[in-house]
C-alpha cells in the first residue's frame, strides 16, 4: 500500500495496460510529454488529464485525489484491521497495523485518523492491563475532537472509561462518565438510540451496585424501552477478514478497505449482539431483585434466544434464573420441567453449575414448603464442594444450612453449622 504522487499513478496505471509513452501520447501530445508528467517535472492541463483518463480507461477523480486523501484512506483500512485484531486477540499483528497507521498519520498530518488510532491504541492498552498509558492517549484524543469540533467522538471514549471503571469496582467515577456519555445525547449531539439504550444499561447496573436502588430501577426500565435485537454473524466475518488481508497483500486498497469495513462492521455487530445478551439476562436480574418476576421472566426469555446458539454456561445461567422466576409465580410445573432439563444438559464435572443448581432446587423446595427435599439438596451441593475442595462455596452452603436449621427452630444445629463455616472462614484468612 502506498501513496501516488498525479505523475506515479499515470505510470503505474500505463504499465498495468503495456502501453509504452508512445502509445499514450497518440497524436494528442509527444511521448517527452508524457514523460514529464509521469517523472512529476510538469503539471498537465485539465484537458491533458481529461485525456489521459478517457486513454488509460481510469476516472479523473483517481488522479485528482489529493496525497492526504489517499493517506487519510490507507489510515482507515489499517485502523479498522488493527481494531478487528483486538476483537479476535490478534494483539500483535493489531499492534503491527497501528505502527503502520501511525507513520501515515505523522508524514500527512492527518488529524482525525490520528484520533481514531488514538483510540484504538487505548483499547489496546486497556487489554494488556496498562491503564494508565490507556487514558493518557483518551486524554489526547478528546483534545483533538475539542480542537476540531467532532464531538461524537466522544462517546465512544467516555464508553470505554466508564466500562473499565465498572470492571474496577471504581463505581462513582464509572457513573460520572456513564453520565457525561447521556449528556452528549440530552444535548442532540448523537442520537443513536442503540448507543443510549447501553448507556441506560450500564448505569442501572452501575446504580445497583453502588447500593442506589431507585436509580437503578429508573434507568432500568428506561434500558428497557430502547433495546433493539441484533444478530450474530461471527464467521462470516473472519472469513471477510481474510479476504480484505488477500487485497491488501496485494495492494488493492479500495477491495481492502471494502471487505474490512465489512468485517468490522459484523464482528461490532456480534459483540452487541452478544452484549445484548448480556444485557438482557442482568435486566431480567434487575427486575427480579425488583421483584419484579414477570417482567423478569421476559428477559429471561429474550436472553435464552441469543444463548440457546451457543448452549454454553451462559444459557445455563438463563434457566436457572428462568426456574426461580417461575418458582416465585407459583409456576410449579414450568419451574420443575425446567429444572428436569437443566439436569439433562449440565456436566456432571462443572462443580460450581451443579453447585448452583443444588443451591436452586434448595431455594425453590423451600418456597414449595418442601423442607426436607430443601435440605437434602444444600447438603448435595455440601458434599461437592467438599470433595473438590471448593472452601468459600462450602462456608456458604454452610451458612445456608445453618439458616435452615435456625428457621426450623434447632438452633443448636444451626449454631454448630455456623461455627464449621467459621472456621473455614478463619483458615482461609490466615493462608492468605
Amino acid at each position: 500500500m502506498e501513496v501516488l504522487s498525479l505523475g506515479e499513478k499515470i505510470k503505474k496505471r500505463r504499465r498495468e495496460l503495456n502501453l509504452t509513452l508512445k502509445d499514450v501520447a497518440g497524436t494528442r501530445v509527444t511521448p517527452g510529454q508524457i514523460s514529464l508528467v509521469e517523472s512529476s517535472k510538469s503539471n498537465p492541463s485539465m484537458d491533458l488529464l481529461d485525456y489521459l483518463s478517457k486513454t488509460l480507461d481510469i476516472s479523473v477523480e483517481y488522479f485528482m485525489e489529493s496525497e492526504s486523501t489517499q493517506a487519510e484512506k490507507i489510515c482507515q483500512f489499517l485502523s479498522k484491521m488493527a481494531e478487528i485484531n483486538i476483537e479476535i486477540g490478534e494483539y500483535d499483528k493489531s499492534k503491527g497495523y497501528l505502527e503502520k497507521a501511525s507513520k501515515y498519520v505523522d508524514r500527512y498530518n492527518l488529524i482525525l485518523p490520528k484520533a481514531k488510532n488514538l483510540y484504538i491504541n487505548a483499547l489496546y492498552e486497556i487489554k494488556m492491563k496498562n491503564y494508565t498509558k490507556a487514558y493518557d492517549y483518551l486524554f489526547q484524543c478528546n483534545v483533538i475532537y475539542s480542537t476540531t469540533s467532532y464531538k461524537t467522538g466522544f462517546i465512544d471514549n467516555f464508553m470505554l472509561v466508564a466500562k473499565t471503571f465498572l470492571d474496577a469496582d471504581s463505581i462513582p467515577i464509572a457513573i460520572s462518565y456513564f453520565h457525561k456519555s447521556e449528556s452528549l445525547f440530552t444535548q442532540g449531539v448523537i442520537t443513536d438510540e442503540y448507543m443510549l439504550a447501553k448507556v441506560y444499561f450500564y448505569l442501572a447496573i452501575a446504580y445497583k451496585k453502588q447500593g442506589v436502588i431507585d436509580k437503578s430501577r429508573e434507568y432500568t426500565f428506561l434500558a428497557k424501552e430502547k433495546f433493539a435485537i441484533l444478530s450474530d454473524n461471527q464467521g462470516y466475518a473472519k472469513f471477510l477478514t481474510k479476504v480484505a488481508e488477500k487485497y491488501e497483500l496485494e495492494g488493492n486498497l479500495e477491495e481492502a478497505t471494502k471487505y474490512s469495513t465489512m468485517a468490522l462492521g459484523l464482528f461490532k455487530l456480534n459483540e452487541e449482539s452478544s452484549e445484548i445478551g448480556k444485557i438482557e439476562l442482568n435486566l431480567g436480574k434487575l427486575f427480579a431483585d425488583f421483584d419484579d418476576y414477570n417482567e423478569a421472566l421476559v428477559h429471561f426469555k429474550k436472553a435464552e434466544g441469543f444463548y440457546s446458539k451457543t448452549r454454553g454456561n451462559d444459557l445455563i445461567e438463563v434457566y436457572l434464573c428462568m426456574a426461580d422466576c417461575y418458582a416465585h409465580l407459583n409456576q410449579r410445573d414450568a419451574c420443575f420441567e425446567t429444572l428436569s432439563y437443566l439436569d439433562r444438559i449440565i456436566q456432571e464435572d462443572d462443580f460450581f453449575i451443579n453447585i448452583k443448581m443444588h443451591r436452586l432446587k434448595s431455594k425453590i423446595n423451600n418456597l414449595f414448603h418442601n423442607s426436607k427435599e430443601s435440605l437434602n439438596n444444600l447438603i448435595l451441593a455440601l458434599n461437592i464442594a467438599r470433595e473438590n475442595q471448593l472452601a468459600e462455596e462450602e462456608s456458604e452452603i454452610l451458612i445456608l444450612m445453618a439458616k435452615h436449621y435456625q428457621d426450623h427452630g434447632k438452633s443448636v444445629d444451626s449454631l454448630r453449622f455456623l461455627e464449621k463455616s467459621m472456621e473455614i472462614a478463619t483458615r482461609k484468612e490466615a493462608e492468605n
